[in-house]
């Protein structure tokens, strides 16, 4: 069902069942009626709706009324009388109170404008210190009534700063002056997660949103992130590589991203349960003084997200719909080679391998292609070398690219509705939401739909305690072909289907992760030969073979969290309250028993009859088969504090802060089971040996299947079980000490004890903390006469906290348990996965920051800019051990990383006119990371023959992600590759016989940078011109660099270059050509493959990675009130986005760095532009 259609459909039966029914004049004509009697009149009338207590007026009787076309007050007026009912008119509900009579009420009016005489709509007005409250209408009048004790009104409405007035003030012609792009300090308030802080109280490094900016931008696929990239200086979000961080990287084995906090709780939950529709403010604790009240958890930052509640007064309705489509991914891109240049290079590797000869195929019962068949033909003397390059070049006559491209991906679709209603009175509020996401992925059998439903209430239960409680439920189901069919799956030149569209079979078969081989195939006439004897039909088919087995997720999760707030003093309550959460991840694959993968399987897993030598299916019996995988995420917070805010008479002292302890538990858990023999008809599955299902033996039908890669059947892989429970009790305090408005002193500790570390007291009670002032110096009598200067504060603050390791360490063995299938009866076994260590402990961060926050002209210009320095010691890595202690390795506290940045942001409001306005923001992110000391595990076994250049991680002196390559200088007269080393001498990396490590050092490499950004700028200007509003964002990275591939003769699969087929051949091509040829064993050019590195991990395949981004467009025509009200919808608008437009690399435009393995240079597919229109509206 097409968005947009549901949407027409959904807005034309609201118009039709709404437009009649709002009508807010009252005729009514009755004598001697009930007042419920009456009650009943106006509403059917009118869309007001009475709250009251039924014993207020079972009895009362209305006075004899007669109105036709008059104003609702006035019918109440007159019709109570001088009964002792009072009543309060707030949007359309009218509540009804026990009290004087309404004739005490006296009625005031007023209208209230902009600066520029432009009635200001749906501004509240309200009676200060009570709940009675109205709205201006389209010409922005108000009506409010008053009591003899009223003293003022204050007048409000988002985007201008609320009005004080006295009642008995002229209120013919009230103006409200509107924020200039800032709140200022005395209304921002930023929220900690366990309290909220104004702008005069923060001493740390914060930087937040609000709905309006948050807003500007369409979360289309669901995630809140996206709305974040570019808009808060420190947090970097890149939606294209989901990578995520706050101020650098702190760390190598714990959690590198920031903690999330939802509505004052941490959660563990996929974040993608966060409905980004929800969402009202953002709030970023980037430094300790910000964030150290989160102890352990907080080196990394915190994002803490406040979401909608339910609002005072009639039940409001809120509905948001978008529609997307992202084309087929860009194949160009990847710089795949033709079938006639991949044909060639494989006929070149053919014949300089002297073990490529035809008993090597067909003697093992494996399948050989086209070219093989050439170069065979060709070896044995069958065909000259003229026929076999022309058989060869003839393959390049078809290319499968386009049917590939066509077949197995599409346009990528995606829908999105969110609804919510909210409303209460002044005792309860509520507020219920449903969001429906519905994805189709690009490539085929991809789709994903999701349902969030919200709940949110307030609860006044008397005049000292207040309950504030959420929920949240979601479901998710998501498809997928349990293994893509890429790219590399098969021969370039072959058919994929039939001209009627049928799967045709391809020569090779595939691996189990992919990737076409010789190994897994099977020569065409045995396996016809098979077919006829009862086994399965081996061949590869893969336009097929993509709908023969699949993976299903079902993700349900339920969030609950419940805050009872208790006023004890004026300037002392009590909080208590906690948060629940478990997610349900089911996720199961199904493989047809015609699957690629079952075939063999069940084909070598056959016995064989021995009287008719007919295959028997008993090890592995025929059917489907379905593995479960039960995931389950449970974690809970407990919390109480006590908050106290004391103010001294003069309000020159004020106090304010929190104290109190949290328990915190997270269970991890899963189990895996599988079935054989399934039948989702009947449900009927089959019971298995395990022991024979786990040995290894002989196919029985050896003379016709290969006796080359059998597949191997684990039991781990079938069945098995996990569990993790993490517990943590803390206890904390913050407090805020302000001076005259002028000057704020800050400081917080917290000690977090976990079951995840030894018991050592020298570092198990270490408490985290931090110190923090500022000075507002725009508050000081010297700057009353700079009334230019409308901010201006200094911050500066030191704090430590911690980071929560994810690898298993503490003071007893941690085992992993098994059983050993081999044999029978089954053993059961452990595994020490990391030994006893008594001393390990959290990962602390110590930071310093200071701040300057500025706003100039009544925030025409404002901003702030940070400096800071994070030094993170403790940090936990591997080390090597004395290898008799039964280890090579283990975690420890190993290392210490060192963070600098500097960053800023700064918001201009270029032109301000009531037609026209032009608004400008730019942030900036410098980040330098450093590792300033490590200690880490040397290479052994397999690992230490693996280049030493590609297993570099962590360098003392250079940071996280460092990139290193040697200085090649080119081939020498024999064709080999040579590097420039340490001492200036031009030499092999390898020279010996199979290569190794013992042979470079990291001295013989350069240093080439980090793959990290160091510097994320992002620009962002907003225009309005009457109705429509236009905004984009540009984003630039740069400061890091990134490898490409190297052109390799090697390669004979799509990813080869074809500047590849100019290796050298013979000696004088070293002087134009720097591409080394075939490693020939045992000729006197020979070079081995760890030699060969010195080639493809050369200095100069490593570029800048520095690119620029328009990420998004957005146009947003917003309807114009004096129609929309026709049908009673406010806030209605029309919105077209467009993401990911245009990028710019500034070393290689035909490179996007978002979409390669800055490490390896290995390509993925980049993402496409995606275009969206969304439709907002209320009612």
């Amino acid at each position: 069902m097409k968005i947009h259609l549901v949407c027409v459909l959904i807005g034309a039966a609201l118009l039709q069942t709404k437009a009649a029914v709002y009508g807010q004049l009252i005729n009514v004509s009755a004598k001697n009626i009930s007042f419920k009697e009456l009650i009943q009149k106006i509403e059917r009338q009118s869309s007001y709706r009475f709250v009251y207590e039924d014993e207020l007026i079972r009895s009362m009787r209305a006075q004899d009324v007669s109105f036709e076309q008059k104003d609702v007050r006035e019918v109440l007026s007159t019709s109570i009388g001088d009964l002792p009912i009072q009543y309060e008119i707030i949007d359309n509900t009218i509540i009804l109170k026990k009290g004087a009579n309404q004739q005490q009420t006296k009625e005031i009016v007023g209208f209230v404008f902009d600066k520029e005489g432009a009635p200001v709509h749906n501004a509240t007005v309200r009676v200060k210190g009570t709940f009675r409250a109205s709205a201006t209408n389209a010409q922005g009048r108000f009506a409010i009534g008053v009591l003899p004790g009223d003293k003022y009104i204050e007048i409000s409405m988002l985007g201008y700063h609320t009005k004080e007035l006295s009642v008995s003030s002229n209120l013919s012609h009230v103006v409200l002056d509107a924020v200039q792009y800032a709140l200022d300090e005395s209304v921002v308030t930023v929220q900690t997660g366990y309290r909220a802080l104004t702008d005069a109280q923060l001493t740390g490094a914060v930087a937040n949103i609000n709905r309006e900016d948050y807003d500007q931008r369409v979360a289309v696929s669901g995630n809140f992130l996206e709305n974040l990239e570019g808009k808060l200086a420190g947090l970097v979000y890149n939606p294209q590589s989901n990578d995520l961080s706050i101020r650098g990287v702190s760390t190598f084995d714990a959690v590198r991203k920031p903690l999330i906090v939802l509505d004052g709780f941490p959660t563990e939950i996929d974040i993608q349960n966060i409905n980004p529709n929800d969402i009202v403010s953002v709030n970023v604790l980037k430094d300790a003084a910000a964030a150290s009240i989160y102890g352990s958890r907080a080196s990394n930052g915190v994002i803490v997200i406040e979401t909608k509640r339910g609002k005072m007064g009639v039940t409001k309705f809120n509905l948001r719909a978008t529609t997307a489509i992202q084309p087929r991914p860009d194949f160009g891109y990847m710089n795949y080679a033709g079938s006639g240049a991949l044909a060639s290079i494989l006929k070149d590797n053919l014949l300089i391998d002297k073990t490529a000869v035809r008993t090597e195929y067909t003697g093992k019962l494996m399948a050989s292609t086209p070219v093989h068949e050439a170069v065979f033909d060709f070896k044995e003397g069958k065909i000259t070398q003229t026929e076999m390059n022309a058989q060869v070049a003839a393959l390049g006559d078809f290319d499968n690219l386009q049917q590939y491209k066509e077949l197995f991906y599409r346009n990528a679709l995606t829908n999105q509705i969110d609804f919510d209603l909210s409303g209460g009175s002044d005792k309860h509020t509520y507020l219920l939401g449903a969001n429906y996401l519905g994805e189709w992925g690009d490539y085929i059998e991809t789709d994903n739909k999701r349902i969030l439903l919200n709940f949110a209430s307030t609860h006044s239960l008397n005049r000292l305690m207040y309950l504030d409680f959420k929920g949240t439920y979601q479901n998710r189901k998501s498809n997928s072909p349990y293994r893509r069919v890429g790219i590399n799956d098969f021969q370039p030149y072959e058919r994929l289907v039939d001209e009627h569209g049928d799967a045709l079979p391809v020569i090779w078969g595939v691996n189990t992760f992919g990737g076409s081989s010789r190994f897994s195939s099977i020569i065409s006439g045995n396996n016809d030969l098979n077919i006829e004897n009862g086994l399965y039909d081996q061949l590869y088919y893969p336009y097929a073979d993509v709908f023969r087995a699949n993976n299903k997720t079902n993700t349900s999760a339920v969030r609950f969290q419940a805050r009872l707030n208790t006023k004890i003093t004026s300037w002392l309550d009590f909080d208590f309250g906690g948060a629940y959460e478990d997610e349900r991840n089911l996720v199961s694959s199904l493989k047809q028993e015609d699957f690629f993968d079952m075939r063999r399987l069940m084909n070598y897993r056959a016995s064989k009859a021995p009287v008719t030598g007919r295959p028997i299916f008993d090890q592995l019996p025929k059917g489907d088969l379905l593995s479960r995988d039960n995931e389950s995420i449970k974690s809970y917070t407990v919390r109480g504090q006590f908050n106290f805010n004391y103010s001294s008479p003069s309000k020159d002292h004020q106090l304010s802060g929190v104290v109190g302890s949290e328990i915190r538990r997270i269970e991890n858990s899963n189990y895996l089971t599988s079935v054989f023999g399934y039948d989702g008809q009947t449900l009927i599955y089959t019971p298995i040996d395990f022991t024979a299902f786990n040995a290894s033996q002989k196919p029985a039908f050896d003379t016709t299947l290969p006796n080359t890669s059998i597949p191997s059947v684990s039991y781990q892989n079938y069945f098995g079980e996990n569990y993790d429970d993490r517990r943590f009790v803390s206890f904390y305090g913050d407090a805020t000490y302000l001076y005259k408005n002028r000057y704020a002193l800050t400081g917080s500790i917290r000690t977090d004890q976990s079951n995840l570390f030894g018991t050592d007291p020298q570092y198990r009670y270490k408490p985290f903390y931090s110190l923090g002032a500022n000075w507002s110096i725009h508050q000081e009598e010297f700057m009353k006469d700079l009334d230019w200067v409308s901010l201006l504060k200094i911050r500066t603050a030191y704090g430590v906290n911690g980071n929560t390791p994810t690898s298993a360490n503490g003071k007893y063995l941690i085992l992993n348990s098994d059983i050993n299938y081999t044999y029978f009866p089954f053993e059961k076994y452990y595994d020490v996965l990391s030994p006893e260590n008594s001393s390990m402990r959290w990962e602390r961060t110590a930071t310093y920051n200071v701040g300057l926050d500025f706003a100039l002209w009544k925030y025409r210009l404002s901003g702030s800019l940070d400096y800071y320095r994070k030094n993170s010691t403790d940090v936990i890595g591997l080390l090597s051990s004395d290898p008799t202690s039964g280890f090579n390795s283990y975690n420890a506290n190993t290392a210490t990383i060192v963070n600098n940045g500097f960053e800023m942001q700064v918001t201009s409001a270029n032109i301000q006119h009531s037609g026209f306005s032009w608004k400008t923001q730019l942030t900036g992110s410098f980040n330098f990371n450093n590792v300033k000391e490590v200690m880490t595990a040397q290479p052994t076994g397999i690992e230490a023959q693996v280049p030493l250049v590609s297993q570099i991680e962590y360098v003392a002196t250079r940071p996280i992600g460092a990139l290193f390559a040697y200085n090649y200088v080119g081939l020498n007269e024999k064709g080999q590759p040579e590097i420039m080393d340490k001492n200036g001498n031009r030499r092999m990396v390898s020279t010996s016989a199979s290569g190794g490590n013992t042979e470079i050092t990291i001295e013989d490499m350069q240093y080439m940078g980090t793959t990290a950004p160091r510097h994320v700028i992002g620009l962002n200007n907003q225009f309005s011109l009457g109705q429509f509003d236009l905004s984009f964002l540009l984003m630039y990275y740069g400061g890091h660099v990134m490898r490409t591939q190297a052109p390799d003769p090697y390669v004979t699969n799509r990813s080869f270059l074809e500047e590849g087929l100019n290796y050298w051949k013979q000696a004088g091509d070293e002087a134009t050509t720097d591409i080394p040829g075939f490693m020939v064993v045992g000729s006197p050019n020979y070079f081995n493959t760890y030699a060969k590195t010195g080639y493809t991990y050369a200095n100069k395949f490593v570029k800048k990675a520095d690119f620029i981004r328009l990420r998004d467009i957005v146009l947003t025509y917003r309807l114009k009130e004096d129609f929309t009200n026709r049908f009673k919808l406010s806030n209605t608008m029309v919105r077209f986005q467009i993401q990911n437009p245009l990028k710019y690399t500034f070393s290689d435009n035909s490179i996007d760095p978002d979409a390669i393995n800055r490490a390896t240079g290995a390509r993925s597919l980049p993402r496409q532009a995606m275009y969206s229109i969304s439709l907002y509206t209320n009612f």
